[in-house]
């Protein structure tokens, strides 16, 4: 049986949530500054945290959301505490928040293994499925330096069960895999489609609530088991 792979991007094949958690303790520290520090960092998150994902509802997975969470959260908490904010220092905060855009974002240390996998003789096609703007998710997916084993590079504003029912219609045997329960697995299996959870480090908005039965696993390379039924070199 021949398997038409679907790999989504961030966290999945790139360390995107540490490099936000990275960024987002620099607007945190930037945020407690401003504040003259009358307020915790921990407290700083957890308001950022709750804006961030409210606004999802409405701006998506534009990168415009993220930023404006942050003026948001120091705005909201300068109220709070009866404090002026410079116009420089939201300038600082946006610029700051702003380079989650332009950092190279390193490879998962398992992805040594995409390139076995592109050569295997049971898969018939590999693509990348990844959720966001354009101009971002192209810069990203260009400097994973993998795009040479990928067939298709498909970048969407929205993964729902539409998205999986298309990609069911387009491929023969396709196999959705990828860290989010939210935005890969559940609407994935929702339309048909064979998914594979890979466990890795998330963030709050990719759990969800189903009634599927989800194969898991740690690695990428276990993908090898799951479905050609073996470890060794391919």
């Amino acid at each position: 049986m021949k398997y038409d792979l679907i790999f989504d991007l961030d966290d999945t094949l790139i360390q995107t949530q540490a490099a936000f958690r990275h960024n987002v303790d620099l607007c945190a520290n930037l945020v407690q500054q401003a504040l003259d520090e009358k307020v915790f960092i921990n407290d700083i998150k957890e308001v950022f945290n709750k804006i961030d994902l409210e606004l999802i509802k409405d701006m998506g997975f534009s990168k415009e959301r993220y930023p404006y969470a942050w003026d948001s959260t120091l705005d909201l908490l300068a109220t709070r505490n009866n404090l002026e904010i410079s116009s420089i220092v939201i300038d600082q905060l946006q610029s700051l928040a702003k380079t989650i855009f332009k950092v190279n974002i390193p490879l998962q240390s398992d992805t040594f293994i995409i390139e076995e996998l592109s050569n295997h003789k049971d898969v018939e096609s590999m693509t990348i499925l990844t959720l966001g703007e354009k101009d971002v998710q192209s810069k990203r997916v260009m400097e994973t330096g993998l795009v040479q084993h990928f067939d298709n590079v498909f970048i969407t504003n929205q993964k729902d069960i539409n998205t999986y029912l298309e990609l069911n219609e387009k491929l023969s045997n396709p196999v959705m895999i990828g860290n989010s329960l939210r935005s890969d697995i559940v609407p994935a299996l929702d339309a048909g489609m064979k998914a594979i959870h890979i466990i890795r480090d998330s963030w709050f908005y990719d759990e969800i609530e189903h009634s599927h039965k989800i194969e898991s696993i740690k690695s990428l390379v276990e993908i090898k088991l799951l479905l050609f039924g073996n470890l060794v070199n391919l």
